[in-house]
């Protein structure tokens, strides 16, 4: 598990090492500057070249700025050719930033205006640039000569392509380090070298997109310094192997759950089949099926593993449910089941009969965003500790939340938290990055694992299978939310490997869950 710190939880951690623990922030001015510039000659030495690296250093007037100009002095040392320049008001430099002006110059490196830099030197003037404009604390809109001293960098990186560096010091300049969102314009980095935790707009988009390879190094800032006070988010980036409880030498195909499907519908078959197929792969060791009767002879013949009930009627359900639920020992409802009566029916008597954990997907979450009386029903769901984890992506969230898509993932930090907390429940938000809420849980789960290729039918049915499994470990329901979109996602990731994200399918997805689990 690695944290993932807003630009404020970051500043006070700072703080309390400079100030509790006594570290000068000299010190570790000093200690960051040195990582990236080991970054900065790690590349040059991949380029195999003899001459003389040219760098510019674009400092803004605060202590990212202060950064900049200690690594422009541990380059010049390592022989680099640097021009450091400043954009903004000079008068208002902090003084760290000052300081290590100073000691530049004393060096024999003399600081330059952006405004020289730009109007007498040609963009392919460079070999590396070195962003330290903006630190984790943006929020405004880059404007003025900073938005210039933006424009110029990433023209830099366009004329001269793959022959130019650009590293941003702790964020690239321009992007909310709190949401990742763009601040009107930032610097597309190519590396960016951040320090001892990443920032959550580094891992959000679009800021990912403009960080480029994202190096978390220790500057001197423990998890001592959280003083009790925690960050909020993190990821997971270990085996899942080693997340997940062992196996038991002596289980029976009942000690791993015993998982009632209830999915697909008179013209659905896929999304219950690729569910069951999940539940199998991710280790579930019973599954029982309940579809449309339409379905039986293509799961019959698809899924040999699975036990096969069928309803062709609200009768059907109202005689046969009972016996699933005392057979079951946790429950998925939703794929592909439709918006039908009949399907309402089937969520209205589950959410308000079954007595045991559960995960809904998909059509049974659209069905409770349309009705109040199933909203109410699931609101009561989980009040007496049954597990319950909401599996909806962006656009059947906004349903549910009552807001629009647009608003929905403005808010997807919080808005996850704030629906679990109404329902009691765990909500999996799934988007191209799925956050993990739980009413229980202060932490939220910022999932880092998947890619664009799992944007295919089916995969969110693959996760609602890959979530019931995993229920049989008796974790919490976040634990077993967190971990089941972590394990999903890299699936999705090994399934991109092997087969590429063009031709990847859903069922590729659950294939690879097995293959991660070996």
């Amino acid at each position: 598990m690695k944290y993932a710190v807003t630009s404020s939880e970051m500043k006070i951690y700072d703080r309390n090492t400079s100030e509790y623990f006594g570290v000068p922030s000299q010190v570790l001015m000093e200690r960051a500057s040195l990582k990236t510039t080991e970054h900065i000659l790690k590349w040059i030495k991949t380029r195999n070249c003899d001459r003389k690296y040219k760098a510019l250093v674009v400092c803004g007037v605060g202590n990212n700025g202060g950064d900049g100009a200690c690594i422009a002095r541990l380059l010049k040392l390592q022989g680099i050719l640097v021009n450091i320049c400043i954009v903004g008001d000079y008068t208002r430099c902090s003084d760290l930033l000052l300081k290590q002006l100073d000691i530049l110059g004393k060096y024999g490196t003399k600081t330059d205006t952006f405004s020289n830099i730009r109007d007498n030197k040609s963009s392919f003037e460079w070999d590396i640039i070195v962003d330290a404009m903006f630190g984790i604390g943006l929020s405004r809109p880059v404007t003025g000569d900073y938005a210039d001293a933006v424009d110029y960098i990433n023209s830099c990186k366009k004329d001269k392509g793959g022959d130019v560096l650009v590293v941003s010091v702790d964020i690239p300049s321009g992007i909310n380090a709190d949401n990742g969102l763009v601040c009107q314009k930032a610097v597309n980095a190519d590396v960016t070298v951040t320090f001892n935790h990443a920032k959550i707009g580094q891992l959000l988009y679009p800021g990912y997109e403009y960080t480029g390879k994202l190096i978390i190094e220790d500057a001197g800032i423990t998890n001592e310094s959280f003083l009790d006070k925690e960050p909020r988010a993190f990821y997971y980036d270990e085996d899942i192997r080693s997340l997940l409880p062992l196996r038991k030498a002596d289980a029976n195909k009942g000690t791993y759950g015993k998982v009632l499907l209830m999915a697909g519908s008179e013209n659905i078959s896929g999304a219950c089949i690729l569910a069951a197929k999940a539940l199998f792969k991710a280790g579930a060791g019973m599954v029982r099926i309940f579809t449309a009767a339409e379905n039986a002879e293509v799961i019959k013949e698809t899924l040999p593993e699975a036990m096969l009930e069928t309803y062709s009627s609200k009768s059907d359900i109202e005689n046969k449910l009972d016996m699933l639920f005392d057979w079951s020992s946790a429950a998925v409802l939703g794929p592909g089941i439709g918006m039908s009566e009949t399907a309402k029916y089937l969520v209205k008597k589950t959410i308000s009969g079954y007595s045991k954990d559960l995960v809904l997907d998909a059509d049974a979450i659209n069905l409770v965003a349309d009705s109040d009386e199933l909203k109410g029903l699931l609101s009561n769901f989980a009040r007496s500790g049954k597990r319950l984890i909401l599996t909806p992506h962006l656009g059947e969230f906004s349903r549910l939340f009552g807001k629009s898509i647009s608003e929905c993932k403005l808010g997807i930090l919080s808005f996850p938290k704030e629906l679990a907390e109404t329902l009691h429940c765990t909500v999996v938000c799934k988007d191209a990055r799925t956050i993990v809420a739980d009413s229980n849980e202060k932490k939220i789960y910022i999932n880092m694992s998947g890619n664009d290729g799992m944007a295919t039918a089916g995969s969110g049915d693959v996760l609602s299978g890959v979530m019931g499994a995993l229920l049989s470990y008796k974790l919490s329901s976040f634990m077993t939310a967190t971990l089941g979109v972590y394990l999903h996602g890299l699936a999705g990731d090994e399934a991109a490997y092997n087969l590429g994200k063009s031709a990847m399918t859903a069922s590729d997805i659950a294939d690879y869950v097995g293959n991660l689990l070996k």
